[in-house]
């Protein structure tokens, strides 16, 4: 009887040894890492997202956004991305603010993706010749620094309107008015959230500072572009457009939603039967600036057979050892081997004035 007692005891204390250790490198499997993977992510058909009122939609190809996988990485995530030909890691402090958690991210993301698409219905609609005004409301929070004034009194979505007094129209008005600031120095700032205007009196604060920086008083709003998302703004065009992106952020989509826009808009038909993707930020006066990711882009256009791979030529100051999207992608291109080609742009009219070059598809 004894020895069956020390066997089941033995067999026991085996079974729970080898559940623990299954635990323990469950939980180191599973631990974060300060890291995103990044991975080839789909080339999506335009067409049915986009709606144009009155618009034609007789394309006899297609264009396309393309886009990316990106998540936050394990420790198992992280061992696969090492050994994975398709998957990149890159060190979240080079995705998002040190100062912003990660709702605030993605967040600030989708706003990107909504001012990309004003963007695209801007340039659109002036190339073919219709009217837009554009009415600034002022400037959009979009995250906030943390353990900063602003961070008692705001939420991401207040629209700033007011410095001291002074109307405040857009983001880059509400940095002239605190430029120069000191820590200690108080400001009365109007805001509106929910439609009702507020005014609050905030003590500036020392603003983090890279070394050597001058301390500068703040109230702990951070603007990854004075000139870009954190404008409110209202567009209004003589017909309405519709987008439906779901859940896609950012901006890089903007130069593709400004060819379907103006495709849909004007007579004759752009694609002329080819698969058209491509990538590019779109600025309010045409210009195409760079994005992230290209490498990965480029795989998710090639993978759904497009012909043509629209991309940022943007200018790289001589001497640095930065590259081009337009580089990185006929770079992986040629890795590939794909026949699809990889079309550089800066404007949109390059893109335009390539594809108006092309004979039909046979």
């Amino acid at each position: 009887m004894i020895r069956h007692r020390r066997f089941f005891a033995s067999r026991w204390t085996r079974f729970i040894v080898a559940v623990l250790i299954a635990a323990v490198l469950a939980a180191i499997a599973f631990s974060p890492t300060p890291y995103y993977i990044v991975q080839p992510g789909s080339a999506i058909e335009l067409e049915p997202m986009v709606t144009v009122e009155g618009g034609e939609k007789d394309e006899k190809g297609v264009l396309m956004l393309t886009t990316v996988r990106m998540g936050k990485a394990n420790v198992l995530g992280y061992l696969y991305a090492k050994i994975s030909p398709y998957a990149e890691l890159i060190n979240e402090k080079a995705i998002h603010s040190p100062h912003e958690t990660d709702e605030q991210y993605n967040r600030r993301e989708l706003q990107e993706m909504k001012h990309s698409q004003e963007n695209a219905m801007i340039v659109a609609f002036r190339k073919a010749g219709l009217p837009v005004k554009i009415n600034e409301r002022g400037a959009l929070v979009v995250f906030l620094i943390p353990n900063m004034p602003a961070e008692k009194y705001l939420k991401i979505g207040d629209v700033i309107i007011g410095v001291d007094g002074k109307n405040i129209k857009n983001a880059k008005q509400l940095l002239t008015s605190l430029k120069g600031r000191q820590a200690g120095e108080k400001v009365k700032l109007t805001y509106i959230r929910d439609g009702h205007a507020k005014t609050v009196e905030m003590t500036l604060k020392a603003l983090p500072q890279a070394p050597g920086e001058k301390i500068r008083g703040g109230i702990g709003i951070a603007y990854p572009d004075p000139d870009g998302a954190v404008t409110a703004r209202d567009v209004e065009l003589p017909k309405r457009v519709t987008i439906q992106t779901e859940n896609i952020g950012g901006p890089s989509a903007g130069m593709m939603f400004t060819l379907e826009i103006i495709n849909q808009l004007t007579p004759g038909d752009l694609t002329k039967g080819y698969r058209i993707a491509g990538t590019g930020e779109i600025h309010e006066n045409g210009t195409v600036g760079p994005i992230g990711g290209v490498e990965h882009k480029v795989r998710a256009a090639d993978k759904m057979k497009a012909d043509i791979f629209f991309v940022p030529d943007n200018p790289v100051p001589p001497g640095s050892k930065a590259r081009s999207n337009y580089a990185d992608a006929k770079a992986e291109a040629e890795k590939l081997n794909t026949g699809m080609k990889i079309v550089p742009v800066r404007t949109v009219d390059d893109a335009i004035r390539y594809l108006e070059s092309l004979p039909p598809k046979q």
